[in-house]
């Protein structure tokens, strides 16, 4: 479902139903409020261990929380999640209205402070809101497109290390994938027609 960069699994947004089943989420929405009035600042979670008890988050958790950060402070309407070669990305989503799944590789990209990696986290971030503007016309498009008795199970953008964009969508129990948003539309019109 994601194309291969370097033997690991690409960008894929998609809109999530609620209907689907979803597993395997490793990374959610971040909470950086309180609702005990404390002006929105983000408080440490309490030691459930005590206070003598140290808890310390491996690099992973501490660099997954970071992106997740840095995307939903930008992107408060998806989750992120992070998945590997042989996840089912058909099984990933979340509870927002978007999802984007990246690879280990550009959780740490997205992670890095150092100088040299600026240019291409750059590169994948003006991807990221490419594809973030473009699944919101993707999804007025579909919507104006089906009716009640259709049955949308799935629609996303897959990007590669380039940029370049392709569409997919699972309609009525069909796949339909394509270069462009239009003709995907055009494939399910016809679809629909028979």
């Amino acid at each position: 479902m994601a194309n291969n960069i370097g033997g690991s699994i690409g960008q894929l947004f998609r809109g999530n139903d609620p209907g689907n089943i979803k597993t395997g989420k490793v990374a959610g929405k971040v909470n950086t409020s309180s609702k005990a009035g404390n002006g929105g600042k983000l408080q440490k979670a309490a030691n459930p261990f005590g206070e003598s008890a140290k808890v310390e988050l491996s690099p992973e958790v501490e660099m997954y929380g970071k992106v997740v950060d840095l995307l939903q402070k930008k992107y408060d309407n998806a989750d992120v999640f992070v998945a590997g070669p042989g996840d089912d990305l058909s099984q990933i989503g979340g509870d927002l209205e978007y999802s984007i799944i990246l690879s280990e590789d550009e959780m740490k990209l997205l992670a890095s402070d150092d100088p040299k990696d600026k240019e291409a986290k750059d590169k994948l971030m003006g991807q990221i809101d490419d594809a973030m503007k473009t699944i919101s016309d993707m999804s007025e498009k579909i919507g104006s497109n089906t009716d009640e008795q259709d049955e949308i199970s799935n629609f996303g953008i897959r990007t590669d290390k380039n940029g370049v964009m392709n569409f997919f969508a699972d309609i009525n129990g069909g796949s339909f994938k394509a270069d462009t948003v239009d003709d995907l539309i055009k494939n399910f019109m016809a679809s629909k027609a028979k």
